[in-house]
């Protein structure tokens, strides 16, 4: 019993020194890259009242969040389970941007969700994460996974493939097919299922147009690379409805920009639904090339993101979970050899340190020789000059 008290929940872990070092490391790095670019690093509270944290996009949130009443309220709060809400907030009624200005925020912190769920990894990721407002063409959602691939880079992945969807395409569909709210639940949920039997008999209870009947049955088959899905699609969807040409056209800006110009694999799957509930448009993750396993970064455009706010800005971004990528990461522990220095209450002393310090060195201070192991540098006084010595 008495060796319990000190074990943590399952799901939350500690971060060891090298593990916490090599973090910290990376974790500066994204920021770094994102700020290189533009983005301004926004740091949303840990807690909110549950009546902003679990607003609009952030109600599929709501069985992840762990609450408690404010002792000085009386309302009840929320530990976040996702930033990008908070974000949004911020946005809305805090920055107010003008309707055609263009805001670029980064942000990075760690969230807490109620639940385990092992395939997702940690209870409490470390999210860092960008978002761009106020811009609804194609170009941010490029901009946004230049930014991701970026990203990639900085955190050492050089060989990386790319996932792409479009929610927009499956939503005209069912508009055009003017399904009601139960048949659309239902096709929702057969598509993020990818079952195909249930599909197919789905279909068959329909009484659709000979057009529609066509690009419902060949939407299931819309996967796979992404140039080849894309010459299929054509066949079957474009020339149908307006809004799906554009959907189309924006994936061939998208597929021809980073395919052509930047040699990436791209899977492209017009039937893929994650994130349906709240992404409006294009959906991207970026997965370390031949290891689909890792997934690096996600993200998407969610238009409506700061409605609940009762602002109207157009937003694309996405994030990373830091934490779930510390044993994908290279080690990046420090490798300059520490210098230790045995305290002495002079100034001489302090002055020398500091220099060493301000120099990159790392000073560790010793309280008698005993503390410095053999082979160490130390710092030693020599008839009144300080100089670094090998402790044999």
């Amino acid at each position: 019993m008495q060796q319990n008290i000190w074990l943590t929940p399952e799901g939350i872990e500690d971060l060891l020194p090298p593990q916490a070092a090599r973090l910290e490391f990376y974790r500066r790095h994204l920021v770094d890259t994102f700020t290189s670019a533009g983005y301004d690093l926004v740091l949303p509270p840990v807690a909110e009242f549950t009546d902003s944290l679990l607003t609009g996009t952030g109600r599929k949130l709501a069985l992840d969040t762990c609450r408690f009443t404010d002792n000085e309220s009386g309302r009840m709060m929320g530990v976040r389970a996702d930033m990008t809400p908070q974000v949004a907030r911020i946005v809305s009624n805090r920055l107010k941007p003008s309707a055609n200005a263009i805001t670029r925020l980064c942000y990075v912190g760690e969230v807490l969700k109620s639940r385990n769920n092992k395939a997702k990894g940690s209870r409490s990721p470390i999210q860092v994460g960008a978002e761009l407002f106020g811009h609804q063409g194609i170009a941010s959602d490029i901009e946004m996974i230049d930014l991701m691939l970026s990203g990639s880079q900085a955190l050492g992945f050089s060989n990386v493939s790319l996932s792409l969807g479009h929610v927009g395409i499956v939503q005209r569909l069912m508009n055009l097919a003017q399904l009601d709210t139960s048949n659309q639940n239902e096709l929702v949920d057969i598509l993020k299922r990818k079952a195909l039997p249930e599909y197919q008999a789905w279909l068959d209870k329909q009484a659709f147009s000979a057009s529609l009947t066509l690009a419902f049955a060949s939407l299931i088959t819309f996967t796979g690379e992404a140039t080849d899905v894309l010459t299929a699609a054509s066949q079957s969807l474009l020339g149908l409805d307006a809004e799906l040409d554009q959907c189309l056209q924006d994936l061939n800006l998208v597929v021809d920009y980073f395919v052509g110009l930047k040699g990436i694999d791209i899977h492209l799957d017009l039937a893929d639904l994650r994130g349906f509930q709240y992404h409006t448009g294009l959906i991207f993750a970026c997965y370390q090339a031949n290891v689909s396993s890792i997934l690096i970064a996600k993200g998407g455009r969610y238009d409506r993101v700061c409605s609940a706010f009762g602002a109207d800005y157009p937003a694309t971004g996405f994030s990373i979970d830091l934490r779930n990528l510390i044993d994908s990461l290279a080690d990046q522990s420090v490798t300059d050899t520490p210098v230790y220095a045995i305290f002495e209450a002079s100034e001489s002393w302090l002055e020398q340190v500091n220099e060493l310090k301000i120099s990159g060195k790392r000073v560790i201070r010793a309280y008698q020789i005993a503390d410095i192991p053999a082979g160490a540098q130390q710092l030693l006084n020599q008839d009144g000059q300080w100089v670094i010595k090998i402790k044999e």
